[in-house]
């Protein structure tokens, strides 16, 4: 109806719009309150078993989805006064409906008011489908319709039953919902808002015999108020056509063409997130913004098995997906492998008839089908949809979009996949295998810049020497594999007793350095007493005999990595001179306040490298 829809636009071109606003609005447009109803009921999210109302579509829509409801298409229809008609029939019927029931208390008055809204549901879609010049699917009845786009149970059992009804069998005491429908339907035609098909002539309308007195008087009110509601959202009468055109003109046209350049930059923008999730949400995002569809899903495509399994959604409300595997059909799992083949989007109308497979489980009548990664054993596909502003998907622009789409989202994915490959051969570069600490290589690469930013900047650095005792008589008697779990026990207290910023390597054997930047010696020996006091304690627990020696030394000037490391060895074998299982400090004047630490009491045995004295610490 073009003149109403040039309203409505204006409507919300100038008015604020917020959630009691969208309720008010939705509720002047019967057939947006189907579409609105089919998307929250799609099989995809979670159900309830209770009677819809509008200001609960809306708010499972959320603001945004619930606008998109009166966006879509205009159509090329003519001769719309029955149509208009049918239209104030509908609104004053649910106003009826909705007095009705706050007087009676037999329904909840906005369940009553969503039911005299669509009430001539199977009405709307004869006369739309009859309107409609290129219509794809006129061979279904309107039941077929009402069962196909899977409207909640309770709702469809109402309409139905009130659709074979009587007309004229409402009584003046309704006893069921249906009867109260009849009876709004009644009320509203008696104030003058007639169903194109009654016949007014029709003694059985006769007020005398159908309404009383106290419904006589709510129908000379009816009018006022749903010409109220007309006028608060511009369906004014009193608002000219010229008043209206002024407006149009005073508008600047937006593009809503945007540059593939811009397109590819603004998800680009948002894939810093380095993640996989990330990227699949710039996609999806990017869909819905520039491609102005209502929702994009992202899903795993398996062959063998013809499932999809959905990963993510982009549409605004936050509800969560119920079903995230859909078999597809024969049909759909034949479009989707040849999408694959030709790495080609695809748009998938639904079956007739059809309510399963992918369509199905998404209530939409069309979806188009991006393929992304087609070289992998498992590709994925971006699901964009246009259920709620039926807009159809056009060959020519929406192919494009989708092309580019895929094709970003391809490499973006293939890169990210690349990257992680190389930090994964990076860390096994640079880890040791067993205890999976930094390796020799890694930890003289660490110390090497550590002793240079001290040279230059002046920070202290600490650094410590550590060396499991008897290791060798460990492995001799209890075996290698109670060696490497004592390796690897060892590697996991010193990496949980330092810093993020500390290096811990496995410099050698059963050898480990760490690296201390911005650490004093005084500070250093806190933390190797707790090492070595910790390591006892694991291996207490573990059933093993580990304790470890420890060498501290501190940087130096033009200390270098040969020099810093010969001094923490010295500290090392001064431990196991005076017994192991303890800590010795090789440094300077009053760096540290206690040259040695020592652990328990053990008795001192031979050097686990003979040959070498252990000094004294000093």
């Amino acid at each position: 109806m073009p003149a109403l829809r040039r309203r409505l636009t204006r409507v919300i071109r100038h008015m604020p719009l917020g959630e009691d606003e969208l309720v008010q609005l939705l509720k002047l447009d019967p057939v947006a309150v189907v579409r609105g109803l089919r998307a929250t009921s799609a099989k995809v999210f979670p159900q309830t078993d209770e009677q819809p109302t509008i200001p609960g579509i809306v708010r499972s829509l959320g603001p945004t989805l619930t606008l998109r409801l009166f966006r879509q298409p205009s159509a090329a229809i003519e001769n719309c006064d029955e149509l208009q008609e049918l239209w104030h029939h509908a609104i004053a019927t649910a106003h009826a409906a909705s007095q009705l029931a706050t007087n009676t208390g037999l329904v909840d008055p906005e369940i009553a008011y969503l039911l005299g809204l669509v009430h001539d549901l199977p009405e709307w879609l004869t006369r739309l489908e009859h309107k409609a010049s290129n219509s794809s699917s006129a061979t279904l009845q309107p039941i077929d319709w009402i069962v196909n786009w899977q409207l909640p149970a309770p709702f469809v059992s109402q309409i139905l039953a009130i659709d074979m009804r009587d007309r004229a069998g409402a009584s003046d005491h309704p006893p069921d919902t249906a009867g109260l429908i009849r009876t709004a339907e009644l009320l509203a035609e008696l104030a003058g808002y007639n169903h194109p098909n009654q016949n007014t002539n029709d003694a059985s309308l006769d007020p005398t015999i159908l309404i009383d007195a106290a419904q006589l008087a709510v129908s000379r009110k009816l009018k006022r108020s749903v010409n109220a509601a007309l006028r608060s959202f511009g369906f004014d009468p009193d608002i000219t056509e010229a008043e209206i055109a002024a407006d149009e003109e005073a508008v600047v046209p937006q593009s809503h063409e945007d540059h593939p350049d811009k397109i590819i930059a603004s998800i680009l923008n948002r894939t810093r997130s380095e993640s996989y999730s990330g990227i699949v949400t710039a996609v999806t995002a990017a869909a819905v913004r520039y491609g102005n569809y209502d929702r994009a899903f992202y899903a795993k495509w398996h062959r063998n098995s013809s499932t999809l399994m959905l990963r993510s959604k982009a549409d605004s409300p936050s509800r969560s997906m119920r079903l995230t595997s859909v078999p597809v059909t024969n049909q759909e799992a034949a479009a989707l492998n040849q999408a694959i083949e030709t790495g080609t989007p695809i748009s998938l109308p639904t079956e007739d008839g059809s309510s399963e497979g992918l369509l199905g489980t998404l209530s939409t009548d069309e979806l188009l089908a991006i393929p992304f990664n087609t070289d992998f054993a498992t590709p994925a596909f971006l699901l964009l949809d246009r259920s709620l502003t039926l807009a159809p998907i056009q060959a020519k622009k929406d192919m494009t979009l989708a092309t580019m789409l895929g094709m970003t989202g391809t490499l973006l994915i293939e890169n990210l996949l690349l990257r992680r490959r190389g930090q994964r051969a990076q860390k096994f570069a640079s880890t040791d295998p067993l205890t999976r600490l930094f390796n020799r290589r890694m930890g003289m690469h660490t110390l090497e810049q550590s002793i240079a930013r001290t040279n230059r900047n002046g920070t202290p650095l600490t650094v410590l020497m550590c060396d499991l005792d008897h290791f060798k008589r460990l492995n001799d008697t209890l075996g290698h594999v109670r060696g490497d779990a004592a390796l690897r026990s060892t590697a996991d207290v010193l990496r949980h007793s330092v810093r993020k910023s500390d290096t811990v390597c496995r410099y050698g054997g059963e050898e480990f350095l760490v690296v201390l930047p911005d650490t004093t010696p005084d500070e250093a020996t806190v933390l190797a007493a707790r090492m070595f006091t910790s390591v006892q304690a694991r291996g207490e627990t573990l059933g093993l005999p580990i304790t470890i020696s420890i060498g501290l030394t501190c940087c130096r000037p033009d200390d270098t990595l040969e020099t810093i490391l010969m001094r923490a060895d010295r500290a090392l074998y001064a431990s196991k001179g005076h017994g192991r299982n303890r800590f010795s400090a090789d440094v300077e004047g009053d760096e540290v306040a206690e040259t040695v630490t020592a652990g328990p009491a053990i008795t001192p045995d031979e050097p686990d490298k003979p040959g070498l004295t252990p000094p004294e610490a000093s």
